[in-house]
């Protein structure tokens, strides 16, 4: 095999590498940035899930507010008349129901429950939640996420004052289904909000459902049971581990194929208000569009570095074949000229020489071998002449 055909191949081979090596960065690059912005979309979850709280709370909070301005509901509340204040407030409850608030409390200074509105049957029982315990511990607003027996619900409690004095606590609840819903049409995304069955009860939770007409997946995901999903299917959770073990950022699960979809999933841990951690948030973002983009993307970068690959390796090879092998070929066939005349005995071959084109080391080589046929043609016609 000649020299020049080695030379071609191994340039053209490790043109090859290169572009393979490009190929793999690329593709790598790629694939990280697909990672990152599926991440980036998973971890918005988190600020949607708060936006929809902040909101509620804002809402329910300004209810409140109202419900305390209005001097109708004090005065049969300080004189204990609870059946007068629950008929003073039922008609009120009615349209705050048809907005989504599903609980209303009147409590005593010792936080005692002296009436729901929604269950007026039910009173006297001492209160023991994060929310109520913040508002009499700040003076304030205490509002967040509370875990009942079979569900979140949203809570919302302000002191009630009378000239400077506290004289109970006002509380507001919404239960959160339809969160996910509200959330899904905001961001397009799916959502499965799972709890550690640890914090419901288990019969309760099966008469609610049966009760909606929901099937009973308490088996479903142990330890875990979701209370309210937007996905198709438990097998499209992509996920059943531990809470506690969630990172707090939440983590990524990966990408996976649906039905010719690609999505994006994600877990992030949820608290309740005072800051426990009780259930998870599974995020499924549908990245197909962005996929293919970035995988077309990626092609045609591919592309483009293997046909400059190629085009460079055709170069290199044209360049070295001119530069070198085309000037070496001239080289041989002046030797074998050379060698025919000095052999018919025409001694002055270094005329035959012509002057280098390029002061490189082939020219230099090409000027030696016209100062070394001048010497043997000088030499040898020497010789001749003395025989003569």
């Amino acid at each position: 095999m000649q020299i020049r055909t080695r030379l071609a191949i191994v340039m053209v081979a490790s043109m090859v590498l290169v572009a393979a090596a490009g190929g793999s960065i690329i593709r790598a690059a790629s694939e990280r940035n697909i990672r990152l912005n599926a991440e980036s979309s998973v971890a918005a979850a988190s600020g949607a899930f708060r936006a929809v709280e902040h909101s509620d709370v804002e809402k329910l909070g300004s209810v409140l507010s109202a419900i305390l301005a209005d001097t109708r509901y004090r005065e049969p509340f300080l004189r204990g008349d609870r059946k007068a204040l629950a008929a003073l407030a039922a008609p009120l409850f009615e349209a705050l129901r048809a907005s989504g608030v599903t609980h209303w409390y009147f409590h005593l200074p010792d936080q005692t429950c002296f009436l729901r509105v929604h269950r007026p049957e039910q009173f006297g029982d001492a209160v023991n939640r994060a929310t109520l315990a913040r508002a009499a511990a700040i003076g304030g607003l205490g509002a967040g996420k509370e875990l009942g027996k079979t569900a979140f619900a949203l809570r919302v409690v302000r002191p009630w004052t009378a000239d400077g004095k506290l004289i109970g606590y006002v509380e507001l609840g919404e239960e959160i289904d339809g969160y996910l819903s509200r959330m899904k049409t905001q961001t397009g995304d799916d959502y499965a909000l799972l709890v550690e069955k640890r914090h419901l009860d288990a019969e309760s939770w099966r008469e609610v459902r049966k009760g909606a007409g929901l099937p009973d997946d308490w088996a479903t995901l142990p330890p875990l049971v979701p209370l309210e999903s937007t996905l198709p299917s438990a097998q499209s959770y992509g996920w059943s581990g531990e809470v506690a073990a969630l990172p707090e950022a939440g983590e990524y699960l990966g990408e996976v194929e649906e039905g010719g979809r690609v999505f994006a999933r994600g877990v992030l841990p949820v608290t309740d208000a005072a800051d426990v951690r009780v259930g998870a948030l599974v995020v499924r973002r549908d990245i197909t569009t962005m996929h293919g983009n970035m995988t077309g993307a990626r092609l045609r970068v591919i592309a483009v570095v293997v046909v400059l690959t190629l085009l460079t390796a055709a170069f290199l090879v044209f360049a070295v074949n001119m530069l070198v092998f085309e000037r070496l070929h001239r080289m041989t066939a002046l030797l074998e000229d050379v060698a025919a005349r000095l052999v018919g005995g025409d001694y002055d071959v270094a005329r035959a020489v012509p002057p280098p084109k390029a002061d490189d080391e082939i020219g230099s080589f090409e000027l030696f071998f016209a100062r070394f046929l001048a010497v043997v043609g000088e030499t040898l016609a020497g010789l001749t002449r003395r025989r003569g």
